[in-house]
């Protein structure tokens, strides 16, 4: 039989308020119900309550760590919301590069000026761009050139002079448009008071005579333009200047440090002036090597021209970087302010990955890589162009897409309409800063005409084509300093505004698009990639996704898009299309699994924001 536990009771009586007696049990070593404070503490001390509390306890703090766990993790794999101003400017905006010289005369010279870009800006503004980036407007020599500057400090009578920069840069700010000057620190014109100083200095330990590169041994560096790179101008010592460029062009010595605090100083200059910007020119030609070595001869190389060596002592060297996050630093030291650089083009996409930083320290923000393909370039081109970037992209970097400058042949002198809108809303819906040259909004070509590569007359630099007037609205005078595009009576502003098919009616579309928050801060997500298409998803948590597909092939193509990306709707909205012989419907859905587009077509369609599960 089971044993059976027993209470002994007390025989001690116990008076009760009611003065009756109660007998208290008394304990045999087992607890019971009703025993006194101190039998309960000698009870749960005893091991096995107290390896009963351990447990419990071990419980309830497994239970709590393994909650926390499981909010944290949750936290770091659910995708994050982002916040729609997470971007700074310059990643938001599109820049608009304007060659002041041919956009608009506002005083009646046949120069266009600074007070003339003060006139647009509400077109400027209506286009859809944020940011003008404007071509050098500094005090030069008078010679044919942008970059003969004498003074780097001062806008040149010409364009305005520092006044019209003043009232450019307070009127653009008020319409919420932002200001990027040229900064050319690579050399300076020949008349400049620093050169004159540096060619008289009575010793070579003068500070000046170091803010050139002088030689009494010339080595055999070429120029860019042609011819030695060296010129001997000093009779008195028999020692030569150095000059990429040209001879009345020569390169200052960044490797002094009186030349970079001078440097330096334009930069703050120009900031306290409220510039928000610069673009630093000819930027791979700031050093030469130390030790003025001679360069080595390309293999097979029988000529002694440029294009004969290998300009591994004169261009792209590492020092570069370095200069850069000095003035990174400066520019940091004021608020919002952006610096934009022109790598060469003959660089790969590693060593322009470099412009934005080198060894931890923070480079440019905005390379910008002038545009280089093929009159014929097709889906594979486009592929290799746009993943060149992509693909090498550091990480916290942002890419930028340039659609022309005034260096460049103009889109619409090599590629059909019908491909630049293409080209267009890749290059404006892709996550980056797009840089649009003014005229090519309206399809302008290049003029046709002959000129030297040193002139600052090029062919696609002629006069904006604001109406069908004689010189294009752009001024009375009747001989303007560069002729105008021979269709500008047809193809001008005027006549584009006032279509609705137009393509400065499709840009101003397509800017429109580009401002929703899914294109503005949204990630990117490849879709598909062939021969033909190219096609790519954004999408941003809460709002719109985004399918934009581009066919840059010569015939038609269908493709099934849902299967290419998990967020891909099979039924979707039309957004914007760049025209062509496959028609969208806004009324109608469009079908991603079977996606239509005709030769040379894009279209962008969107699917309400889909709550991604667990």
């Amino acid at each position: 039989m089971p044993e059976v536990s027993t209470v002994a009771f007390s025989t001690e009586k116990s008076s009760s308020p009611e003065g009756i007696d109660v007998k208290v049990p008394e304990s045999n070593g087992t607890p019971f119900r009703g025993m006194g404070k101190e039998e309960l503490l000698q009870h749960s001390s005893k091991p096995f309550w107290r390896r009963l509390r351990m447990i419990c306890i071990s419980i309830i703090l497994l239970g709590w760590l393994a909650l926390i766990i499981t909010v944290v993790a949750l936290v770091l794999i659910y995708p994050k919301c982002k916040s729609p101003d997470s971007r700074s400017w310059w990643q938001n905006e599109i820049i608009y590069r304007v060659y002041v010289r041919s956009y608009k005369d506002s005083n009646g010279d046949g120069v266009g000026d600074l007070d003339g870009v003060t006139s647009k800006l509400d077109y400027i503004k209506d286009l859809g761009v944020g940011v003008i980036s404007l071509s050098p407007t500094f005090e030069d020599d008078g010679n044919d050139g942008d970059f003969h500057i004498k003074n780097h400090m001062k806008i040149d009578d010409v364009q305005g002079g520092d006044d019209a920069l003043q009232r450019l840069i307070t009127q653009a700010h008020g319409k919420g448009l932002k200001i990027i000057l040229d900064f050319v620190p690579s050399h300076t014109s020949d008349q400049s008071e620093w050169f004159q100083w540096s060619e008289a200095a009575k010793f070579r330990n003068d500070s000046y005579r170091n803010f050139y590169v002088w030689t009494e041994t010339p080595t055999n560096w070429k120029s860019v333009y042609g011819g030695d790179a060296w010129n001997t101008s000093d009779v008195r010592t028999g020692e030569s200047y150095l000059h990429q460029f040209l001879h009345n062009q020569p390169d200052l010595n960044l490797r002094s440090p009186q030349v970079k605090d001078e440097l330096n100083d334009i930069l703050v200059f120009w900031l306290n002036k409220s510039v928000d910007g610069f673009y630093i020119r000819n930027s791979a030609y700031l050093f030469e090597d130390y030790d003025l070595r001679d360069e080595p001869k390309l293999q097979n190389a029988a000529g002694d021209e440029y294009s004969d060596y290998n300009h591994i002592y004169t261009k792209n060297l590492p020092e570069i970087y370095d200069m850069f996050a000095r003035w990174r630093t400066t520019a940091d030291g004021f608020m919002n302010r952006v610096l934009m650089a022109d790598p060469d083009p003959s660089s790969s996409e590693k060593e322009m990955m470099k412009y934005y930083g080198h060894f931890q320290r923070d480079g440019v923000q905005l390379p910008i890589r002038r545009r280089d393909l093929a009159p014929d370039c097709g889906g594979q081109c486009i592929k290799d162009y746009v993943n060149g970037w992509m693909d090498n992209l550091p990480a916290g970097r942002w890419p930028t897409w340039s659609l022309g400058d005034e260096m460049t042949p103009r889109l619409a002198t090599n590629h059909s309409e019908s491909f630049i809108r293409c080209f267009s809303m890749l290059t404006m819906l892709l996550p980056g800063t797009p840089v649009l040259y003014y005229g090519d909004e309206i399809n302008m070509v290049d003029l046709s005409m002959s000129t030297s590569e040193t002139s600052r007359k090029q062919p696609m630099r002629g006069l904006m084509q604001w109406d069908d007037t004689p010189n294009g609205g752009f001024t009375n005078f009747s001989t303007p300093w560069i002729g105008i595009g021979a269709d500008h009576q047809t193809n001008n502003v005027k006549n584009q505004s006032a279509k609705g098919d137009s393509l400065l009616s499709f840009f101003k579309n397509l800017t429109t698009l580009r401002s929703e928050d899914t294109f503005r801060i949204g990630d990117y997500r490849p879709a598909i990639v062939d021969n033909s298409v190219f096609s790519f998803v954004r999408e941003f948590d809460g709002k719109k996704g985004y399918l934009v597909a581009i066919n840059f092939g010569n015939t038609a193509q269908t493709r099934d898009y849902t299967t290419a990306h998990s967020t891909i709707q099979s039924k979707a909205s039309f957004d914007l299309t760049t025209g062509g012989s496959q028609s969208f419907d806004s009324d109608t859905d469009v079908d991603t699994s079977s996606l239509a587009l005709g030769p040379m077509q894009g279209v962008a369609v969107s699917w309400d924001y889909v709550a991604k599960e667990l």
